[in-house]
């Protein structure tokens, strides 16, 4: 089947930032989980972050979350340190922070804006790494 919704994933110093756009199909998840670990393969020999953009992103299908939720216990057991979340409704942060559970290595941050997600980031020592 077709990848449905779209993503874009790019380093910024020790930073993965993930941009979501539209609603997902699980082709898409598992599309973005495998780019998302080639990406941190390249950072991860020290602590990292994440920004994740929820801005544009109208969710996806309920099997998603398995995935995202392996996607951060990985994360977790691979240097990740700090992940910034920036969410577009209260549903979509329910569903991120019910998936951060796993995420007892990381400090969460959920942000209103992109501007204060950056502004939080570059606050911390990975980020200026």
């Amino acid at each position: 089947m077709l990848e449905h919704g779209s993503y874009k994933l790019e380093i910024n110093k020790q930073t993965l930032v993930v941009r979501c756009f539209d609603a997902w199909n699980i082709e898409t998840v598992m599309s973005m989980c495998l780019e998302y670990k080639e990406h941190v393969n390249k950072i991860k020999d020290k602590p990292w972050a994440c920004l994740v953009d929820l801005t544009q992103w109208e969710l996806s299908t309920p099997g998603m979350w398995e995935h995202i939720d392996e996607l951060n216990e990985w994360g977790n057991n691979n240097n990740q340190k700090y992940e910034a979340v920036v969410c577009s409704s209260s549903l979509q942060q329910h569903f991120m922070e019910n998936s951060h559970e796993v995420l007892t290595n990381v400090e969460t941050k959920f942000c209103d804006t992109l501007p204060q997600a950056y502004q939080w980031l570059e606050s911390l020592d990975v980020y200026k790494t």
